[in-house]
Order: C-alpha cells, then structure tokens, then sequence
C-alpha cells in the first residue's frame, strides 16, 4: 500500500508539474551516488555555540542581547505548540529534520542584526528554520522577506501540505515559497529578487548541491551578508567558502553531532 500510494502521488505530481518529479528522481539518484564518496563525521574543527557568540559579538553587535528577546521566546512556544498539538500522521519527513536549535536561534539573531531586506533559503520541512527568521523579519519591521526553495515530496496524496505547516500564520505575509529543485529554481529566484542579503542552505546536503548553491548565492549577495549552511560535514563544500569570506566559522549543533557553518561575505 505504502508503494502504491507514492506511486499515485509521483503520477499526480507528474500531471501537475513534471518538472518537480525529474527534480526529486535527479536528487535521489545524486545523493545515493555521493554515499559512496562522502566524508566521514567530524571534518571541520567546529567551534563550541558560546565560543562563536563571542566572535559573532565582536562582528556584528549584541547577539547575547538580541538572543534574549521577547519575540524569540514567543516563536518558540508557538512552534512547541503546534507540533504538541499537530497531527503528524502521514508527514513526508520526520520532526529530526527540524532545524537544530543552536543554528534556528543564530538565523533568528543574524536576521535581527543584519537586518536583511532579501532573505533566501534552501530546504523547508515543516518550516521551524523559516519561522525563526520570518519573527525576526518581523521584528525589524521594513519590508523584509523571505524566500523559500523546497523541492516537495513524492509521497501519499496530502504530504506536501507539511511543506512549511509549522509557520506561525501571522507570519506568512512575508512568506514565499517555491516548488522545485534549488539548481532550476534558485538562479531565476535570485534574478527576480536582484539577489539575497541573508541565505540559509538546508536542502540536500551532496558536495555537487552544496557547492552549486554557494556559488550561484555568492556573486548574488551584497558584501555584508551572510550565509548559514547546515550539516557541513559530509563534505568540503562549506570548506570552500573560507578564501571568498570575511568570517568563517564552523559550529557545533546543540545535537550530537550536528554541525553547521556560517560564512560572511
């Protein structure tokens, strides 16, 4: 049955939009060729979370102050509530791809100190990554935005409206999203947009994605922004930012073994 019914939702999704279906086909065949080659765990020489507050302090401003927040506090209880209260049966991904809680609370306080007017990011889930930032968009007022690249799941009839259900509906007036592989989506996404301020990588994490998505953001991100990659390493692709950046710093998660970077042009 559980067959059965994927298979009725890639046809249906291949009469909505085809182009979606050969985005999921290609990243399946591209991630289970990368497992052959990837790195193991512990790449990068990462810095403890107090450890790079304090150079993130000393670049960009009172990250400790801003991590103390009113409006954090309440986006995190807003999303405590909806997944103690959501009915998650049939979900196309498990709560584990929820964004770690030292990398959302970072978005949240780069978001707030960078003040993007452009925020871009890859990967959504159920949009605790995108919730965070949207409150901090918010927060500084201005015409702020952010946009969201997701490629939806090829899964039962009803799993893509998971797709960013955990997103406070307060906070979608500042919400795009955008269906597809982020190598067809991103470039036209970014020329629309005149490029990004703030980008947030959390979607299919092979070197070849990795890297394709760092180098079409960069020449698109105005000196001063940022980008926040997560689960860097598996391979060098974060690695690779280091000579084009001003600020480099690989992060240990608050979960075992996660890792995730950021890097300031």
């Amino acid at each position: 049955m559980y067959y059965l019914e994927r298979t009725l939702a890639a046809l249906r999704m291949l009469a909505e939009d085809p182009r979606v279906v050969y985005d999921r086909l290609r990243a399946r065949v591209g991630m289970r060729t990368e497992r052959l080659t990837e790195m193991p765990l512990g790449l990068y020489a990462a810095r403890s979370w107090e450890a790079a507050l304090v150079v993130l302090e000393a670049r960009l401003g009172p990250v400790a102050e801003v991590l103390e927040e009113p409006e954090l506090r309440t986006v995190e209880a807003q999303l405590q509530r909806w997944f103690s209260n959501a009915d998650l049966r049939g979900a196309p991904f498990p709560c584990d791809f929820n964004a770690d809680r030292h990398l959302a609370r970072l978005c949240y306080a780069v978001c707030r100190l960078l003040k993007p007017a452009i925020a871009v990011e890859t990967g959504v889930a159920f949009g605790v990554t995108s919730a965070y930032v949207l409150k901090a968009l918010e927060k500084n007022g201005g015409e702020g935005a952010l946009h969201s690249v997701d490629l939806p799941p090829l899964h039962a009839k009803g799993a893509e409206r998971f797709v960013g259900a955990a997103i406070p509906g307060d906070l979608r007036g500042r919400w795009s999203l955008y269906r597809g592989a982020s190598k067809r989506v991103l470039p036209g996404l970014l020329g629309a947009t005149g490029g990004a301020d703030f980008f947030v990588h959390d979607s299919l994490h092979t070197y070849r994605n990795m890297r394709r998505e760092f180098e079409t953001v960069m020449p698109r991100m105005r000196a001063g922004g940022m980008i926040v990659a997560d689960d860097i390493g598996n391979n060098r692709a974060f690695e690779e930012l280091k000579q084009s950046t001003r600020l480099w710093i690989p992060i240990e998660g608050a979960e075992e073994n996660a890792t995730f970077g950021i890097a300031l042009k």
